[in-house]
C-alpha cells in the first residue's frame, strides 16, 4: 500500500480552498491520471488505486470536491460554496488537469471518475478534454432519465428556500440488498470495505448533499450523458466503462451504463464496456478489485504508445 498522500491547499478561481492530493511514481512518469471521486466520499479513499497506478509509472492527482472531504471546510458541507454552481466543479477539474500537465509535460493524460465523479469527468472531457488520451468511468450513472425528471423537483425545493438543507441522495440504493447488514451493502460485497466507509466521518450519512448541490449536479449528470453533451467530446477519444452488474447506480444489469456506451459509440468513439458479474458499486473496492485494477492498467498501458 502506498503511503497517504499529503494534502496541498489550492485556491480555486472563486477563492474556495480546495484540498489536493498527489501520488508520484519513484521512477519516470509515463502518464498522468486525474481521479474524480463520487458523492459523499473523498479523494483519500483512493490510496490503494493510486498505489497501483504509481507502480506502473502514472502520476496521480485528485481533489476533495466542493462540499466533500477537507474542501468542505471552505465551501460548506454538501455545497458548492457561496454563489458557486456546478460550473465551478468543472473549473476546478480543468485547473487541476492543467497543473498536472504542467508538472508532467509531454506524457499522455487520462481522466478517471467514479460514480457522480464519472459524470464530472464526462462533462469535463466534453468541455475541456481536447488533450486527453483517454477517459475512464467507474460505477457510472449512465443515461438516467429518472434523474432528469428529478431536477425540476429539486429546483422547486431550492426556490422554496430549501437550498441549504440536506437531501437523501443515497438511501434508496440499498433496497435490492435488504435484509442487509448495513445501509451501505450496495457499495461492495467486501464487508471490511463497507465498514471502513461507515467508520469514515467524511463519508456517507455524515456528509449529505444539499438540495442546491443536488439540483445542480443532477442537471450536470443529465446534460453530460445526452447526445448534445457527448457531441462535445474530442473525436476518437478512447473510453473505458467499468461497472458492477448489481450496481444500483447504473440501473438493472448496468442498463444505464450500456445506454451510455451506445451513446458514445454513436458519437464514433472507441468504447470498452466491462460489466463484472455480481459486483456492486465500488468496483475498485470489490472482492474482485484485483481483476478490475488489472483491466484498468492494461487499458491504460495499451494507450501509452509503447
Amino acid at each position: 500500500m502506498t503511503s497517504p498522500a499529503p494534502v496541498t491547499w489550492i485556491d480555486a478561481r472563486d477563492g474556495a480552498r480546495l484540498a489536493e492530493r498527489r501520488w508520484t511514481p519513484d521512477g519516470p512518469v509515463r502518464g498522468t491520471v486525474q481521479l474524480v471521486h463520487g458523492l459523499s466520499e473523498h479523494a483519500g479513499r483512493y490510496e490503494r488505486l493510486a498505489g497501483a497506478l504509481t507502480a506502473q509509472g502514472f502520476a496521480v492527482a485528485a481533489l476533495d470536491q466542493r462540499g466533500h472531504g477537507l474542501t468542505a471546510g471552505s465551501t460548506g458541507p454538501g455545497g458548492f460554496g457561496e454563489g458557486a454552481t456546478s460550473d465551478a466543479v468543472l473549473d476546478d477539474a480543468c485547473d487541476l488537469g492543467q497543473r498536472l500537465a504542467a508538472d508532467h509535460p509531454g506524457v499522455p493524460r487520462f481522466l478517471l471518475g467514479h460514480s457522480l465523479g464519472s459524470a464530472v469527468a464526462l462533462a469535463s472531457a466534453e468541455r475541456d478534454g481536447a488533450d486527453l488520451a483517454g477517459l475512464v468511468l467507474s460505477g457510472p450513472i449512465g443515461v438516467a432519465p429518472h434523474l432528469a425528471a428529478a431536477v425540476p423537483q429539486l429546483e422547486a425545493a431550492v426556490a422554496g428556500g430549501m437550498g441549504d438543507q440536506p437531501m437523501d441522495a443515497l438511501g434508496a440504493f440499498n433496497a435490492p440488498f435488504e435484509p442487509a447488514r448495513t445501509p451501505y451493502d450496495w457499495l461492495t460485497r467486501d464487508p471490511a470495505e463497507v465498514d471502513a466507509y461507515l467508520a469514515d466521518p467524511l463519508c456517507g450519512d455524515d456528509v449529505p448533499p444539499t438540495y442546491r448541490y443536488g439540483a445542480g449536479m443532477f442537471a450536470l449528470v443529465t446534460r453530460a450523458a445526452s447526445p448534445e453533451g457527448v457531441a462535445g467530446l474530442p473525436g476518437g477519444l478512447p473510453v473505458l466503462l467499468l461497472a458492477g452488474q448489481r450496481d444500483p447506480v447504473g440501473g438493472t444489469d448496468a442498463a444505464q451504463v450500456a445506454a451510455l456506451a451506445d451513446l458514445l459509440r454513436d458519437r464514433g468513439l472507441p468504447v470498452e464496456l466491462r460489466v463484472y458479474p455480481d459486483a456492486r458499486h465500488e468496483v475498485f473496492n470489490e472482492t474482485n478489485r484485483d481483476e478490475v485494477t488489472a483491466d484498468l492498467l492494461a487499458w491504460l498501458g495499451a494507450r501509452l504508445g509503447g
